[in-house]
C-alpha cells in the first residue's frame, strides 16, 4: 500500500497539503515499504545521527512497545500475542484497512493503530487511500487519533492532564526532551511520552480546578486576581471562599492557603446559561420521546435510557451526564460521564478518568470522549449544534461499545 496522509484527504487544499506533506516525506524517507507489500531490507534504512524517539502500537487497545520504527509485522504478533492463524490488519479512518503480511517490515510512522482477525476474515486489500489512525502514548497509556499534529497543551487535555503535570517525549538515551505547552508534539517525531510531577508548590482549586504558582497563584492574592484565573474579565463574577460561601470582594487582599478551594460565578447569567435556549433543545428531544433531565444547578444534562446495540451482553441502556460547558453555546459539549461502575467504562471511547459528580442520588465518572474534536462529528457550530444533536453522538459512543 502507498503512502498515507495525515489527517487529510485526497482534495481540493486538503489535497495539496497532503501532496506537500508527501513530498517533504519522500525527502525525509527514502525505505518506506514498497507499494507490493514486500518486506523493505532493514540495512538500507537511513542512519540518524541524533537521539531516536520511542515507537509503539496499539494492537487491540494494548501498548506494545516496538523495536524501532520499521518493524517486522510478525515481531509485532509475538509481542501482542495474537493467536495463530490471526493476521495483523492496520486500522484506518474508513472502511478501508489494509492487511499485513508477516514477513512486511512497516513504517509505524504510516500509522500505529492495528487489530487481528483470522485470516479467513481479512480485509481486501484496495487502492483507497483514508487518513490512518494514530496512536499516541503517555504512560503506557494510548489515545487515537486522525491528527498527526499535536502540541504540548493538546496531548495535556487530551489525556485529561493538568496544565502543570511536566511531560517528556521517550528517546532511546537517557536525554529525553521536555515538551512545553506551546511545543509542538508531533506524531512524527515519535509517539511515546511520560510524565513526571512537579515538586510540590502552592495550589488552589477554583470551580474544582487546580492552579498553582506558575499560573498565578501567590500566598497574597485579591478576589479580582482568583477570578482571572478562569476569566480575563473579573469584573464580571462574584468571588465566594470554601467552605460556607464566604464572599471575597475583587479589591480585597487575602492570604491564600496551600489546597484551599474557591467558586466563581458569573454575576449575570447569559448566552448558553438561557434556561429557554437549554430548554427548547431538550423538548425538541422529548417530543420525539427522549428522555432527559436539565439540573441547572450543576449545571448539567442527563440523558436517560441511551441503547445498548441489540444482543449487547453488559446491558441494554445506560444514564449519561453532560455538563453545561462556562462558554456555552459559543464553547462546545464535550465529555461524557457514565454512572460509576458502569460496565461501559473502559469499553466505551475515551479513558475514564478520575473526575466524579454527584448527580440524582449517585455518583457519575467522567470519560475523556470529545467527538467534536477529531472525533467524528465535525467542528462544532454554536448556530447549529446543541444538547438536541449531542445525543446523536452520544448514541453512537454506546452503541460502538466493545465486547
Amino acid at each position: 500500500m502507498g503512502e498515507i496522509p495525515f489527517g487529510v484527504h485526497s482534495s481540493g487544499e486538503e489535497g495539496d497539503e497532503y501532496r506537500n506533506f508527501a513530498a517533504e516525506r519522500e525527502k525525509r524517507m527514502s525505505t518506506l515499504t514498497k507499494p507490493t507489500g514486500q518486506a523493505n531490507d532493514l540495512a538500507s534504512q537511513h542512519q540518524h545521527c541524533g537521539p531516536q524517539p520511542k515507537w509503539a502500537a496499539k494492537i487491540e487497545d494494548q501498548f506494545v512497545p516496538a523495536p524501532q520504527r520499521r518493524v517486522e509485522v510478525r515481531v509485532l504478533k509475538d509481542q501482542a500475542n495474537v493467536p495463530p492463524g490471526n493476521i495483523l490488519v492496520r486500522d484506518l479512518g474508513g472502511e478501508h484497512d489494509v492487511p499485513l503480511k508477516d514477513d512486511q517490515v512497516i513504517d509505524l510512522a504510516e500509522g500505529n493503530v492495528f487489530y487481528a482477525v483470522p485470516a479467513s476474515e481479512a480485509p481486501e486489500l484496495t487502492g483507497c487511500r483514508r487518513p490512518p489512525k494514530l496512536a499516541f502514548f503517555i504512560d503506557d497509556r494510548p489515545e487515537q487519533t486522525l491528527r498527526a499534529d499535536q502540541t504540548g497543551a493538546t496531548l495535556r487535555e487530551w489525556f485529561g492532564f493538568t496544565p502543570e503535570v511536566q511531560l517528556f517525549r521517550d528517546y532511546e538515551s537517557p536525554h529525553d526532551q521536555p515538551i512545553g505547552l506551546e511545543e509542538p508534539a508531533n506524531f512524527l517525531d515519535g509517539p511515546v511520552f511520560y510524565t513526571r510531577r512537579k515538586h510540590p508548590t502552592l495550589t488552589i482549586y477554583v470551580n474544582e480546578k487546580p492552579f498553582g504558582e506558575d499560573q498565578g497563584v501567590r500566598p497574597e492574592m485579591t478576589g479580582a486576581d482568583i477570578a482571572r484565573l478562569l476569566y480575563p474579565d473579573p469584573a464580571n463574577y462574584d468571588v465566594y471562599r470554601e467552605p460556607g460561601d464566604v464572599p471575597v470582594k475583587l479589591e480585597e487582599t487575602i492570604k491564600v492557603h496551600n489546597q484551599e478551594k474557591f467558586r466563581v460565578i458569573r454575576k449575570t447569567v447569559q448566552g448558553g446559561y438561557e434556561v429557554a435556549r437549554i430548554e427548547r433543545e431538550l423538548n425538541t428531544l422529548r417530543q420525539g420521546g427522549g428522555k432527559v433531565t436539565f439540573l441547572p444547578d450543576m449545571p448539567a444534562v442527563v440523558y436517560h435510557d441511551i441503547p445498548a446495540r441489540n444482543g449487547y451482553p453488559h446491558l441494554q441502556s445506560t444514564d449519561v451526564l453532560v455538563l453545561l460547558p462556562g462558554g456555552y453555546p459559543g464553547q462546545p459539549l464535550d465529555g461524557a460521564f457514565l454512572p460509576q461502575g458502569s460496565p461501559l467504562l473502559g469499553k466505551v471511547v475515551g479513558s475514564p478518568q478520575p473526575q466524579t459528580v454527584q448527580a440524582l442520588n449517585r455518583l457519575w465518572q467522567l470519560v475523556s470522549y470529545h467527538p467534536h474534536a477529531n472525533g467524528g462529528a465535525g467542528p462544532w457550530n454554536k448556530d447549529k449544534h446543541g444538547f438536541h444533536t449531542y445525543v446523536d453522538e452520544l448514541l453512537t459512543w454506546v452503541y460502538r461499545a466493545r465486547q
